[in-house]
C-alpha cells in the first residue's frame, strides 16, 4: 500500500518515513503542498499525510483539492496540539481522520488502523443508527457520517416516551463513523438533553484521534469516552 506524506518540516518526514517503511507501507514524501499533490496525482496513494500549516498551500487546500479529484484517498490531517478549530475544519472537508503533533505512535497507529478499514468500505456512507433495549439500558449503533442532514433521524431515537425506564444511554461507533462541525453540535444537543433527564451517557469504539476530538470540544465532562481496543 502507498502513502503519501507531505509537510515541510525533515525531521517530520524522516519520522514518518521510518515508522510507515518498518509497517511495510511504500512511503512517499513531499515538502510542501505543490509538490505534495504534483506527487499524488503521479502515484496515486491510498493514504495520504498532510500537515495542516505550510508555506504556500497548506494541509486544508491540498485536502480539497484531493477531494476534488474524486480518488478515494484516505487524507489523514496532521495538526498543531490542541489545534480544535483546524481539526473540526479538516473534518468538514471530509479528512478522513486527524493526528496531533508531536505525533504519538498510538495515534498515528490509530489512524492508520482506521484508514485500512475505511478502505475497505463503500466511500461517502450515509449515516445509519440502530437501537436495542436492555433493561435499563439502551445501546445505539452509529454508522456512516453524522452531520446536520441527519438531525431528524438522529433526535427521533431521543423522545421523551422511550426514556421512561431508561438509565443509560450506549452510543456505539462503527469503523465508518465520521463526523464534522454540524455533527458535534448535534451530539453535544443530544448529551445536553440526556443529562438534564439525569441518563448516563457513554460512548464506545471511539478512534484513538476522534476520543480527542470529543475531549478537546468538551464532551468528556458530561459523558463517558470509552476507545476502541486494540486488536489482539
Amino acid at each position: 500500500m502507498k502513502i503519501l506524506v507531505i509537510d515541510d518540516e525533515k525531521p517530520t518526514l524522516s519520522m514518518f518515513k521510518l515508522f510507515l517503511t518498518a509497517y511495510g507501507y511504500d512511503v512517499y514524501t513531499a515538502e510542501d503542498g505543490e509538490k505534495g499533490l504534483a506527487l499524488f496525482n503521479e502515484i496515486s496513494p491510498e493514504i495520504v499525510f498532510t500537515d495542516i500549516k505550510m508555506p504556500g498551500i497548506d494541509g486544508l487546500e491540498v485536502l480539497r483539492r484531493i477531494r476534488k479529484t474524486g480518488m478515494p484517498s484516505e487524507v489523514i490531517i496532521i495538526t498543531g496540539h490542541g489545534d480544535m478549530e483546524k481539526a473540526v475544519e479538516a473534518l468538514d472537508l471530509n479528512a478522513s481522520d486527524f493526528i496531533t503533533k508531536p505525533v504519538e505512535r498510538q495515534a498515528l497507529n490509530s489512524a492508520l488502523a482506521r484508514a485500512e478499514k475505511r478502505k475497505q468500505m463503500p466511500q461517502n456512507l450515509p449515516v445509519e443508527f440502530s437501537e436495542k433495549k436492555e433493561e435499563d439500558s439502551l445501546a445505539i449503533s452509529v454508522k456512516g457520517k453524522l452531520t446536520a442532514s441527519a438531525k431528524e433521524a438522529f433526535l427521533s431515537l431521543f423522545k421523551i416516551r422511550v426514556f421512561n425506564d431508561i438509565r443509560e444511554v450506549r452510543l456505539i461507533f462503527d469503523d465508518s463513523f465520521s463526523i464534522d462541525r454540524s455533527g458535534i453540535s448535534l451530539l453535544m444537543e443530544v448529551i445536553q438533553d440526556l443529562k438534564q433527564k439525569n441518563i448516563a451517557i457513554i460512548m464506545e469504539n471511539l478512534s484513538y484521534n476522534y476520543l480527542r476530538v470529543f475531549q478537546m470540544a468538551g464532551i468528556d465532562k458530561m459523558a463517558t469516552l470509552k476507545e476502541t481496543l486494540p486488536e489482539d
